[in-house]
């Protein structure tokens, strides 16, 4: 038996907002990690990949940066429509192909059990899908919406596996564009269909929040005292002691470390360049306000923080009674659970200014995820 797949990639990324099958998955992307599974499955002997001509370049350079083998890869030039990209990949099927996978190159979680699966499937049945049940309630927009009962239903996924001659005599057959090959298999030709399970992490990405994204970053800050003054800011309170910082806003080290481990973490350049203390309307600056303002840059990315790790560095004053308050603080500010703010404190052992009850630091780390 000789099985075929055909990878859909010629779509145009309207709602993700760039093509996204480029973009970085750890340390591949989306298109290499959707073909990788079926280049080291044995039972398949070519592959096309469907996909736009000035994309194919660099498609081979990424098989070679990936150094993922090439051998069995084939090009077929996109259409306008899914239905039409799949369709231009026939031609470059083999002519003796008995099974045909079709799968979406927005698809990268596939795993390699599923492949095999629907090919059993599809060679025994004639034609097979992946699908896992709904668990969200349905209504119908069309109509009046009233609740569906879901266990009739099923979410459908790629790839979907086909007698070869069938598909393609389905395809000749088109009238329409289809979102998926068993609409065009289910309308043209017919007969049974193998409903194989699916699998769940196998999401089709669509915006870049179906990508998991982990970004860490580590911040720092110092500042000394002034000889005399009413408190000190940390971490958003008001910490009672008899010096203030020198400082040109409220001199917050917590906050300033935070806010430079987030910028670092986006690859933006650190808060001096942000808020630079040239600038008259940051002095005496709420902090708080200031950490707002990174916060956007993090929504604006489609991120959001969700763990913060400080350590303070101070001989004076005493912290350790002012860390729940502070975490608090810094968990309403970041609005996360206060259980992901740790906040530790500790003595720089005499040593330096800050050991001389000079100074203050802070060191900081985040994690931001989508």
């Amino acid at each position: 038996m000789k099985v075929n797949a055909i990878i859909a990639a010629g779509g145009s990324s309207v709602r993700y907002g760039a093509n996204k099958l480029f973009e970085k998955i750890e340390t591949s992307n989306i298109i290499m990690e959707s073909i990788k599974n079926f280049v080291a499955n044995d039972r398949i002997s070519r592959i096309v990949i469907a996909i736009k001509s000035e994309n194919v370049d660099e498609m081979l350079n990424f098989f070679d940066f990936y150094e993922i083998p090439s051998q069995k890869i084939k090009y077929a030039q996109n259409g306008e429509t899914r239905s039409q990209t799949v369709q231009n990949a026939f031609i470059s099927l083999e002519d003796d192909c008995d099974v045909v996978l079709v799968h979406d190159a927005a698809r990268p979680f596939v795993s390699a059990k599923l492949i095999d699966d629907i090919i059993d499937a599809a060679a025994t049945t004639g034609a097979a899908v992946p699908c896992i049940p709904m668990v969200d309630s349905l209504i119908c927009a069309d109509t009046f919406p009233m609740s569906q009962s879901r266990e009739a239903y099923r979410k459908v996924q790629t790839p979907q596996g086909f007698d070869c001659e069938k598909l393609k005599q389905a395809y000749s057959l088109r009238t329409r564009d289809f979102s998926d090959d068993l609409g065009v298999y289910e309308t043209f030709v017919g007969g049974e269909i193998a409903l194989v399970e699916g699998d769940i992490k196998n999401i089709k990405i669509t915006t870049p929040n179906d990508v998991k994204t982990f970004l860490t970053g580590c911040g720092y800050d110092i500042h000394r005292f002034e000889s005399s003054g009413d408190g000190l800011k940390l971490g958003g309170i008001t910490i009672p002691f008899d010096k203030s910082f020198d400082a040109h806003s409220d001199g917050d080290v917590v906050l300033h470390a935070l806010m430079d481990a987030i910028l670092s973490a986006l690859g933006e350049k650190d808060i001096g360049h942000m808020f630079p203390n040239t600038n008259p309307e940051y002095k005496n600056a709420d902090s708080l306000m200031l950490l707002a303002k990174v916060l956007e840059k993090v929504s604006e990315r489609w991120l959001r923080v969700t763990n913060v790790s400080v350590t303070i560095i101070a001989e004076q004053p005493r912290i350790s009674p002012f860390v729940d308050r502070m975490r608090q603080s810094i968990a309403n500010a970041f609005g996360i659970a206060r259980e992901r703010v740790g906040v530790t404190a500790t003595t720089n052992e005499e040593v330096g200014e800050i050991g001389a009850g000079q100074a203050l630091a802070c060191y900081s780390s985040v994690l931001l995820t989508n």
